[in-house]
């Protein structure tokens, strides 16, 4: 396997892990929404282009009209208090709502993930048997 499809599930693999880390800490902020002074967690953002730069899978300039990708800032899979919320009486600072679209939303972009996981391997087995059957 050559090392850009080797890249290329390793970022694949990255972003499953960072959905599966996200839906934990979701669930953490859901299940401590009556919990008084508890202060509702959310991770930083996963950056595609930041995962690209560490896998050593990149993009290619072949021509010198093609577009080359601007440098993109970094991202990691901290956990940060969040500051977007309001805090009840309690003290508590989970947004209910908020977080059960998000769980929806990470759910999405896991399932997404695994298709396109598994629409790769499905073509690699292609190539190396010579047909789809």
């Amino acid at each position: 396997m050559s090392s850009s499809i080797s890249g290329l599930f390793d970022l694949l693999t990255k972003k499953m892990s960072y959905d599966n880390q996200k839906q934990s800490v979701l669930s953490e902020n859901v299940a401590n929404a009556d919990t008084p002074g508890y202060k509702q967690l959310e991770l930083k953002s996963f950056s595609f282009g930041d995962a690209l730069k560490n896998t050593g899978f990149s993009m290619t300039v072949t021509d010198p009209r093609d577009i080359v990708p601007a440098s993109m800032a970094g991202a990691n899979a901290k956990t940060v208090q969040s500051k977007d919320t309001q805090v009840t009486p309690s003290g508590n600072s989970v947004d209910l709502e908020g977080q059960m679209m998000e769980v929806s939303k990470t759910s999405v972009d896991y399932q997404t993930m695994t298709s396109i996981y598994r629409k790769m391997i499905s073509m690699i087995n292609i190539a190396v048997k010579g047909s789809s059957a």
